[in-house]
C-alpha cells in the first residue's frame, strides 16, 4: 500500500510570500554578484560612479578587512533595487554600513539604485531587512554615508523609513559638487561668461588653442590607455608636488585602481583621458567619466612650469567645447570649492554626510561617541578661531 503524504495547509506568511514574490538579498561574496552585473549597471542609470565596474574595482582594491553586505531587491528574479555597501569592522567593536567607493577615492554622487517606479517598495523592503538584520549575524550598529548628493532621492528615502523605526539620524554640511550646465552652442557658452573671461576665452582660442602649436588628444580605447596614464600622473603629481601636496598617485593602489577602472569602463564608453599638448609637449591631461549626457571630470594635471601659458584654462575650454559639440547637456567638477568652478559658471549642488544608527544599546553608545567627538572638535575650532 502507498503513503501519501497529507498537504501542507500554507501558513499565512508563507501565503503572504506566495502572493508577494519581492524579496531582500544579502551578498557578501562578490563573485556571487558577477552575474547581476548588467543589471546593477542597468539601474545605475546616467551616473558612471553607481556601476557595477566602478564600485567592485574599487571593492577589490580597498576590502582591507571589511566585509561586502550589498543588499539586492527582487521581485522573482528580476533585480529591481540594490544597496552598494559594505560592513566597516571598527577597533572597538562597531558594525557601520559604508557605500561602496568611500574614502580617499571620492566616489560622488553614491545612492541607493532602485527601478524609478519602484523606490518606495524597495526602500520599504530594504528598511524591513535592515531591522530584522539587527539581531543576527548580519548586524549593524551605525550607517555612515559621506558627500552625498543632499537629495539624493533613494538614501533620503531609506533614512525617512529608518527614523520612523526610531533610528536617530544626524547630518552635517560636506562639500558640494559643481555643474556646469551646457547650452547649444559654443557662443551661446561665450555669452555666459563675464565680459572679462569672455575676451580671455577668445585671446586663448585665437592665439593658441586654434594653431598648430596645441593639439588635443583623446584616449577613449583601452589600447591607448597604458600611454595616456602617464601623462595624467606625471602632470598632476609634478603640480602637487610645487603646491607641497602628495597627490592621489602617492598611493600605488589607487593609481592601479583608477588604470583598472579606467579600462573596464572605456570598453563600455563610460572613461576617456584628454590630454593638451603645446609645442609638442603635454602641458595639461584630465580623465572623465562620461554618461549619455554629462562629463564628469574626476581628476587631472597640468605643468607647473608653464603656468603662464594658462594650461588650466586651455584645457577647460578644449574640454568644454568638446563636450557642446557631442551634445552633453553638462560638465561636472564634482565635489570641492575650488575657485575656478565658480569662475567658469558652475553652480554648487550641495552634498550632506549622512550617520544613522539603530535605537539598540550599542548603537546608542556609538551615537553618544560620535556626539561628543564632533562637540569637542568644534569647540576646538572656536577656541582656535578666538585665539
Amino acid at each position: 500500500m502507498r503513503i501519501v503524504a497529507p498537504t501542507k495547509t500554507p501558513s499565512p506568511s508563507d501565503r503572504i510570500a506566495l502572493k508577494n514574490p519581492m524579496r531582500v538579498e544579502l551578498f557578501s561574496n562578490a563573485d556571487s554578484l558577477a552575474p547581476y552585473r548588467e543589471a546593477w549597471n542597468a539601474l545605475a542609470g546616467d551616473v558612471p560612479f553607481r556601476r557595477y565596474d566602478w564600485l567592485m574595482l574599487w571593492w577589490h582594491s580597498f576590502q582591507d578587512t571589511h566585509e561586502l553586505y550589498v543588499l539586492g531587491v527582487f521581485n522573482g528574479d528580476e533585480l529591481i533595487g540594490l544597496a552598494p555597501w559594505y560592513r566597516e569592522a571598527g577597533t572597538t567593536g562597531g558594525r557601520t554600513l559604508r557605500f561602496l567607493g568611500d574614502g580617499d577615492v571620492c566616489t560622488d554622487y553614491l545612492d541607493v539604485l532602485a527601478a524609478p517606479e519602484e523606490s518606495s517598495r524597495v526602500a520599504g523592503l530594504l528598511v524591513d531587512w535592515l531591522q530584522e538584520a539587527l539581531t543576527t549575524s548580519n548586524a549593524w550598529d551605525a550607517m555612515e554615508w559621506d558627500n552625498l548628493e543632499t537629495d539624493a532621492a533613494m538614501t533620503g528615502e531609506v533614512a525617512k523609513k529608518l527614523s520612523q523605526c526610531q533610528a536617530i539620524i544626524s547630518k552635517r554640511a560636506a562639500l558640494n559638487c559643481w555643474r556646469l550646465q551646457l547650452p547649444d552652442t559654443w557662443y551661446d557658452f561665450e555669452m555666459t561668461q563675464s565680459k572679462s573671461h569672455r575676451k580671455q576665452i577668445r585671446r586663448l582660442i585665437n592665439r593658441v588653442l586654434d594653431t598648430d602649436r596645441c593639439r588635443l588628444h583623446v584616449c577613449d580605447d583601452e589600447t591607448t590607455l597604458d600611454s595616456a596614464m602617464p601623462v595624467l600622473i606625471d602632470l598632476h603629481m609634478r603640480r602637487r608636488q610645487m603646491l607641497d601636496q602628495d597627490g592621489c598617485f602617492a598611493c600605488q593602489r589607487f593609481e592601479t585602481f583608477l588604470a583598472e577602472a579606467g579600462r573596464e569602463m572605456m570598453a563600455t564608453g563610460h572613461c576617456e583621458v584628454l590630454w593638451l599638448e603645446l609645442d609638442g609637449t603635454p602641458v595639461a591631461a584630465e580623465i572623465h567619466f562620461p554618461s549619455e549626457t554629462t562629463i564628469y571630470a574626476y581628476q587631472a594635471g597640468i605643468d607647473p612650469e608653464r603656468m603662464s601659458e594658462e594650461p588650466g584654462s586651455l584645457m577647460q575650454i578644449a574640454m568644454i567645447r568638446r563636450a557642446i559639440e557631442q551634445g552633453k547637456e553638462a560638465v561636472d567638477f564634482m565635489r570641492g570649492d575650488e575657485p575656478y568652478k565658480a569662475h567658469w559658471r558652475a553652480e554648487p549642488r550641495t552634498c550632506e554626510t549622512i550617520r544613522i544608527v539603530p535605537n539598540t544599546t550599542f548603537g546608542l553608545i556609538r551615537h553618544g561617541i560620535w556626539t561628543t567627538k564632533t562637540q569637542v572638535k568644534n569647540w576646538f575650532k572656536a577656541s582656535l578661531g578666538n585665539i
